[in-house]
């Protein structure tokens, strides 16, 4: 009988935010960028996300260009304190107890997003989600210090679906049978991969498709 891989996008799945705009707010509000305008920028890129049009490149590009003056360990120092301080007030409980329920259960899952791997890996490490179960956006490295690009296929729309089917090759799960927790619509064509989809509060063209296409519709609350 083949395994269920239990895959789960993060924002606003997982929790009630996006991470990547919230780890944005905390670096201005902790005044670790200088950009003008950072998060009018910012605003302005996620609008293309939510259309579905928006390039990860350009994303990526953006928030990481206003990163060059900290190296790569104060990065993560001070994403590992966001997380602690932010995020952590985010999480479902109901999308927490299921997470642990699994791992308790040693079964398989990952969490997949198209936020940079740093951010997510700190939020995974709040649910105790280890770092080799998360497919997330690799930025370049150079020497000490992050890069402004990406590294490999990034896991954004059809590209979730490419990283997922490597790492199953990789793992041996090409036989699984993969269950999805998401709430975008950007994530539509992971979806059709999977043999069952939870639609966690979807956004109103999700939710359209999730009625449409027979998808488990979940209310989670915090």
């Amino acid at each position: 009988m083949a395994a269920t891989l239990y895959v789960f996008d993060l924002d606003y799945t997982l929790i009630d935010v996006d991470s990547s705009t919230m780890w944005c707010r905390y670096l201005a509000e902790h005044g670790l960028v200088q950009t003008p305008d950072f998060l009018a920028q910012e605003a302005a890129l996620m609008a293309q996300y939510d259309k579905g049009s928006m390039d990860v490149h350009d994303y990526i590009d953006f928030s990481m260009r206003a990163l060059q003056h900290l190296t790569r360990a104060e990065i993560e120092e001070h994403c590992r304190r966001y997380a602690q301080r932010v995020l952590r007030a985010h999480i479902f409980p109901q999308g927490h107890a299921l997470v642990s329920s699994l791992l308790s259960r040693r079964l398989p899952l990952l969490i997949i997003s198209a936020s940079a791997a740093f951010i997510v890996r700190a939020a995974a490490e709040l649910l105790q989600v280890p770092a080799e179960q998360v497919l997330a956006v690799e930025v370049e490295t150079k020497g000490e210090y992050y890069g402004t690009a990406i590294v490999g296929q990034p896991p954004y729309q059809a590209g979730k679906v490419a990283c997922l089917q490597e790492w199953q090759r990789q793992h041996g799960y090409t036989d699984a049978r993969v269950q999805v927790w998401t709430d975008s619509i950007n994530d539509l064509p992971l979806c059709k991969y999977a043999e069952r989809v939870h639609a966690v509060n979807p956004s109103a063209a999700f939710a359209a498709e999730a009625l449409q296409r027979g998808f488990e519709i979940l209310h989670w609350q915090r």
